[in-house]
């Protein structure tokens, strides 16, 4: 089974933009934090309510995080498309995992959805 993960959620801060050497070659990685949602089924009310959320890591690289570090802003509402990873470090020999799990992302897109929201209920609210 492949690995994939697919969230939406919003951004902490604005992307930051590196430029890493990677097998000799440099390369620019944009790197953010997201808190994606969480839902659950209300039977009561037979709908979905958000249950809170979690915070993850996010890297997009080469052309696509240059995009993303450029268009992204705090608080956009986004989606993202990528694998999970967990990442290792070398201490005295020995191989450590870093806690967690980081998103490499294939894919981010900006989710209009609350924009829209706000536009429609601006324009209900001018016409009343």
């Amino acid at each position: 089974m492949p690995n994939t993960f697919h969230g939406k959620g919003n951004l902490a801060d604005a992307p930051t933009l590196k430029a890493v050497i990677v097998g000799g070659k440099e390369r620019k990685v944009a790197e953010m934090r997201v808190m994606f949602d969480e839902y659950s089924y209300d039977e009561a009310t037979k709908e979905y309510v958000q249950d809170g959320g979690f915070w993850m890591g996010v890297s997009i690289w080469d052309q696509r995080g240059e995009d993303a570090a450029r268009l992204l802003r705090k608080g956009c509402r986004v989606s993202v498309d990528g694998s999970l990873r967990q990442f290792m470090y070398t201490v005295d020999g020995t191989d450590q995992k870093v806690p967690g799990y980081q998103v490499i992302a294939d894919d981010i897109n900006l989710s209009m959805g609350r924009i829209e929201s706000v536009t429609y209920k601006a324009k209900r609210e001018a016409s009343q």
